[in-house]
């Protein structure tokens, strides 16, 4: 039987348990470093570091929740919760910036970001069990660049946040304060550096895909520089992956709708995905509420021009007589499981354009169409069908700055980019305005979420782990 890297885990009394927001478990459970013994654990455990991407992402099938897309997706201009009395609110509160730090899905999104981080520091803490040196290079780098991942959605969610790079006990925990903003970078800076130079460009067998790679630690390292304003490192970051002859094969599919095809999963525009299968029990998910194209923006949709393909794929199809989602996410339900199998997919080529183009632009805005700016810019549109842009049109600056912003609208919409992207560039409360959705009460505390109650009042030490402004 062929192994795929998602749909083997590690036996779940393993990382089940979670305390405070490091996720500690008792010593003398079987986490206990005595478990890991051959390069076997180690492997089952790198597995597991991944497992909670699923459930954060897309959840799975029938009952965790996706907190991701109602926290990075639906809380954006592009969408929004029609339900307010689904789940006591919980989501409908996210979505209209009406949450607080008692509100669960944001209480859920810290305590499993934070179980998973545990995850990746137990497991590189055992490392050195594995005697191949490149495997145990290989492994070392998944967990980096998955601690990374993880770092990176703290820090834009909640701003300074307990960095923890090793396991450590309860009473260690309490000593724990929220980090810096510039030291919770730092440290995923320093993951992804690491990882770039341990992972290996490809894998070679395919039952490997969906492990992390080089390109996946460049592609994220390169966003997290951007969403800093390092705009001459994301420039340089990103530019092996666009080189001439790289080792990496990623590229423009020619369909737009090719990308997210479940049945051509890990294409060549993929650069790292959440796998999902929803022939096997646990492993499927269930369709996001929020897939569904009633709570779309109306002006996102009428913003494709009528040669653009995107536009497509927010249309519906109808999944059975309750569901009907965008195209964009259409599977069929698995008879057996009733499950859905679409892959996640959390970095691609084209973000990879648009965020060089975008860099490249900060760093000196050039009029030349065969520029890096507007040479990435027009690939993605051409792949589109849309018109291209000329120096005529974007004559500035500033003009190619919002003619980028506006096309990571319309090139990711749905893939939890749009909040981050508001977020980053200060700009949520002028896209509001500008939407055609329901007002909301928007106030400028809250590009953070506000941090767990729960988490408050543990630590119970205010000079080292304050409630964010606001909450």
């Amino acid at each position: 039987m062929k192994r795929s890297i998602l749909y083997l885990v590690l036996s779940a009394a393993l990382f089940s348990c979670k305390k405070s927001f490091l996720t500690l478990l008792p010593p003398s459970e079987t986490t206990d470093a005595n478990f890991f013994k051959t390069t076997t654990d180690i492997d089952n455990a790198v597995i597991a570091a991944y497992a909670p991407l699923q459930t954060l992402y897309m959840g799975n099938y029938p009952s965790l929740t996706p907190v991701f897309i109602t926290m990075m997706e639906a809380r954006s201009d592009n969408i929004q919760d029609l339900n307010p009395g689904a789940n006591a609110g919980t989501e409908y509160n996210v979505d209209r910036f009406l949450a607080g730090s008692d509100n669960t899905d944001i209480a859920a999104a810290w305590d499993s970001l934070y179980h998973a981080i545990y995850r990746c520091n137990l497991a590189l803490s055992n490392i050195n069990v594995v005697t191949d040196s490149t495997l145990k290079g290989q492994y070392q780098g998944e967990l980096l660049f998955l601690r990374a991942l993880h770092y990176f959605n703290i820090v834009r969610m909640w701003g300074g946040a307990p960095v923890v790079l090793t396991p450590i006990t309860a009473s260690q925990s309490l000593k724990v304060g929220r980090s810096t903003v510039p030291q919770v970078y730092a440290a995923i800076e320093g993951d992804l550096t690491q990882a770039m130079s341990l992972l290996p460009p490809t894998y070679s067998n395919t039952t490997e895909l969906g492990r992390a790679t080089q390109g996946a630690a460049i592609a994220l390292l390169g966003k997290v520089y951007l969403t800093e304003e390092k705009y001459p490192q994301a420039v340089s970051t990103l530019q092996p992956l666009l080189a001439a002859g790289n080792p990496y094969g990623y590229s423009l599919l020619p369909s737009i709708a090719s990308v997210f095809d479940v049945n051509n999963k890990m294409n060549a525009e993929v650069i790292f995905a959440i796998q999902y299968n929803k022939s096997v029990p646990g492993e499927g998910h269930a369709l996001p509420s929020y897939f569904n194209q009633p709570g779309l923006d109306p002006n996102l949709i009428s913003a494709y021009g009528p040669t653009d393909t995107r536009g497509a794929l927010l249309t519906t199809a109808t999944l059975d007589a309750n569901d009907k989602p965008v195209l964009k996410y259409y599977d069929t339900y698995d008879p057996n499981t009733k499950a859905l199998g679409n892959d996640f997919i959390v970095l691609r080529y084209a973000d990879v354009l648009l965020m060089y183009a975008e860099a490249s632009n900060e760093v000196g805005y050039d009029s030349d169409p065969n520029g890096p700016a507007f040479a990435n810019l027009n690939a993605v549109r051409s792949r589109a069908g849309a018109t291209l842009f000329t120096a005529a049109q974007l004559s500035d600056q500033a003009s190619f700055r919002q003619a980028v912003w506006q096309e990571r609208r319309l090139e990711l919409p749905l893939e939890l980019h749009r909040w981050f992207d508001l977020c980053r560039t200060n700009s949520a409360a002028a896209a509001f305005a500008a939407s055609g959705l329901t007002p909301v009460n928007f106030q400028s505390f809250n590009y953070l979420y506000p941090i767990p109650e729960p988490e408050i009042e543990i630590m119970a030490n205010p000079s080292i782990f304050a409630q964010n402004p606001g909450y």
